[in-house]
C-alpha cells in the first residue's frame, strides 16, 4: 500500500515538474519570438505607414517614400509622404498671401494610395479650380486609413488647424460607421461632450500600472487564443457585426439592422469640425459619394472581393437612407451638402468608374469625384472665381471628363 502510494505520488510529482518545465519552456520561446519582434511591433503595422498615436489613435508616418502595387493592375505606385504626416509636398505655415488653401479630410478613398498622384481627385481638384482664380489654389490631402468625421475631428484638432485653410472639406465614407465603431471605445470624451484624444492601446500600456498577470507572456497567449478561437467559431450571423469586417457595411443594405446609435455617434463630429472651421474663419463643406454596389450590381466584381466586405455578388443596395441621413443633418447644422451619388448612379458605363478588387473610385472614377466637387465649390463660394461655371445638368459628364484624359 506504502508502495503504491509513493509509487502515484512520484508520477503526480513528475507531472507537475513537465507541466511546470512546459510552461517556462514556452515562456522562454515566446519572450525570444516577442525579442525578435519589437521593431516591427514598434512601427505598428506591416511596414511603417502608420505609427500609433496618442491623440487620433494612429498617424501616417512622415518622411517617407511609400511603395504601393495597383490592387487591378498590380503596377507600382509611388508617392511622398511630408512632415506633418500627409500625402504630397511641404506646405508653407503660416499661409502665405494670395493662397487660397482646401483641407481635404477622409479615409482611403482621399488618401487613395492605390493612385498617382496626379490621378487622384485632390490633386485633380486642384488644377479644375485653378483655371477658375488668379489665386494659387492648394488642395491639401489629409486622408488617412480607417478614418471617420471623429479621427479626422482630432487630426484637425491637434495638428491640422494650423494650415489655416480657407476651406474644410470633409469626405464622408459609407465605412465611417464602423470605422467610429471601432474607434470610439479609445477616445476620451471631455465634461462638455467634446472629444478630446484617442489614445492608442500602446500609449495606454506604456502609462498604465502594470498587473501581475501582465508579465507572463504564456497567460497573454491563451487569452488571444481563446479570443481567436471564439471569433472562429460564433454562431452564424454574428460574423456579420459591425465589429467585423464582413459587417462594415450593413447599414446600406436595403434592410438594414438598426445601427441608430452607431450612425448617431458617427455623424456628432461633424458638428465638431463644423465649429473649428467658424473659429478660424474658414468654409466647411461635407461631401459623399457611393461605394461600388449602391452604383450597379457588378461593379467591383474582382474575385472574392466583395465577399471581403460582407456583400453579396450580383447585388445592388438601392436604398437612399444613408444620402438622405446625412442631407437632414446637414440641413440640421446649416452645412453645405455634396452628394454625388445621383451622377454616379445615372452616368453611363458606371463600373469603369470603381476598381475590380478594392472599394475605391479608378482613375476615371476620381477624375468625375473631383469635376462634381469643384461644380458644387465654384457654385457654394462665390466671389474669388473668374468665369461661371455651368450646372451639373448643364455640362455632360463625358465632356467635363474630356480635358483630364
Amino acid at each position: 500500500m506504502i508502495r503504491s502510494r509513493l509509487r502515484w505520488l512520484k508520477h503526480l510529482t513528475l507531472a507537475l515538474l513537465t507541466l511546470v518545465l512546459l510552461a517556462v519552456g514556452s515562456e522562454v520561446a515566446l519572450r525570444i519570438e516577442e525579442y525578435r519582434q519589437q521593431e516591427s511591433v514598434s512601427s505598428y503595422d506591416a511596414d511603417g505607414f502608420l505609427i500609433p498615436s496618442d491623440v487620433s489613435y494612429h498617424r501616417i508616418r512622415p518622411l517617407q517614400q511609400v511603395t504601393r502595387k495597383h490592387p487591378d493592375t498590380e503596377e507600382v505606385v509611388q508617392f511622398s509622404i511630408n512632415s506633418m504626416g500627409l500625402r504630397g509636398k511641404e506646405y508653407a505655415i503660416p499661409k502665405p498671401t494670395g493662397v487660397y488653401r482646401i483641407l481635404c479630410l477622409g479615409g482611403e478613398t482621399v488618401l487613395a494610395p492605390e493612385m498617382a498622384d496626379e490621378d487622384t481627385f485632390c490633386v485633380r481638384l486642384e488644377q479644375l479650380l485653378q483655371k477658375q482664380t488668379q489665386l494659387k489654389v492648394e488642395v491639401i490631402n489629409a486622408g488617412v486609413p480607417d478614418a471617420c468625421p471623429l479621427m479626422s475631428y482630432l487630426h484637425l484638432r491637434h495638428s491640422l488647424s494650423g494650415l489655416q485653410p480657407d476651406l474644410i472639406l470633409f469626405n464622408f465614407d459609407m465605412s465611417d460607421v464602423a470605422n467610429d465603431h471601432a474607434l470610439r471605445r479609445f477616445t476620451q470624451i471631455g465634461d462638455t461632450g467634446v472629444p478630446l484624444c484617442a489614445m492608442h492601446p500602446l500609449f495606454e500600456e506604456m502609462n498604465a500600472p502594470e498587473k501581475l498577470e501582465s508579465h507572463f507572456l504564456v497567460y497573454r497567449y491563451l487569452l488571444r487564443w481563446l479570443g481567436d478561437y471564439w471569433v472562429q467559431n460564433q454562431p452564424a450571423g454574428l460574423d456579420r457585426d459591425i465589429d467585423t469586417p464582413q459587417g462594415t457595411f450593413l447599414w446600406l443594405e436595403d434592410h438594414p439592422p438598426d445601427w441608430s446609435v452607431y450612425v448617431r455617434q458617427t455623424l456628432e463630429p461633424i458638428q465638431n469640425i463644423q465649429q473649428i472651421s467658424q473659429g478660424t474663419y474658414s468654409r466647411f463643406i461635407l461631401a459623399t459619394y457611393p461605394k461600388p454596389w449602391q452604383v450597379s450590381e457588378s461593379a467591383m466584381s474582382g474575385k472574392n472581393a466583395r465577399a471581403a466586405v460582407g456583400v453579396r455578388d450580383g447585388v445592388k443596395y438601392g436604398s437612399r437612407f444613408p444620402f438622405e441621413l446625412l442631407e437632414t443633418y446637414s440641413k440640421q447644422l446649416n452645412v453645405p451638402y455634396c452628394d454625388t451619388s445621383p451622377v454616379f448612379q445615372a452616368i453611363q458605363n458606371p463600373d469603369r468608374y470603381f476598381l475590380e478588387n478594392v472599394p475605391q473610385f479608378s482613375r476615371e472614377g476620381h477624375a468625375l469625384y473631383a469635376r462634381e466637387l469643384a461644380l458644387y465649390i465654384l457654385k457654394e463660394i462665390p466671389g474669388i472665381w473668374s468665369d461661371p461655371v455651368p450646372s451639373p445638368s448643364e455640362q455632360a459628364p463625358q465632356q467635363a471628363l474630356a480635358p483630364l484624359r
